[in-house]
């Protein structure tokens, strides 16, 4: 697929989304969609971007990830003082290595969630995320 092409897609994918498709904006966007499923720190993706040649502050990486979840085109994953952005945007759940700090998606069948309790009044459950902790087999 020509260069031209993907990049109308990716403003497409920008205004579907309801987000100006900004030269930095279609650059985090083109990094995201190359570098394949994944999840992503701000900090590790600023760096990521400094070796593509893309430069911005980190401040504008964490708005312009944030940006894009509270779009709909990341998803955020996070427990404790952590929070990733996953690109598989799809419902599944996750693995979290306390040893390394990797997080990875649960392939295949997902665990199934029972006996979900009523919301407070007011309020809808949105999603429901699952992190499975591991480490080293001892």
């Amino acid at each position: 697929m020509a260069l031209l092409d993907q990049r109308q897609m990716d403003c497409e994918r920008l205004r579907g989304a309801g987000i100006r498709p900004t030269t930095q904006r279609l650059g985090v966007m083109r990094a995201i969609r190359e570098g394949g499923r994944r999840h992503l720190t701000p900090e590790s993706f600023h760096r990521e971007l400094a070796e593509s040649k893309i430069r911005m502050s980190l401040a504008t990486v964490y708005n312009t990830l944030n940006h894009f979840a509270d779009a709909g085109l990341l998803r955020r994953v996070g427990f404790g003082e952590r929070i990733w952005f996953c690109t598989n945007t799809g419902e599944h759940y996750h693995f979290f290595d306390e040893t390394t700090g990797r997080i990875e998606d649960v392939l295949g069948e997902q665990p199934q969630v029972l006996g979900v309790p009523e919301p407070p009044p007011g309020m809808e459950i949105l999603g429901i995320d699952v992190v499975i902790r591991v480490g080293k087999a001892a």
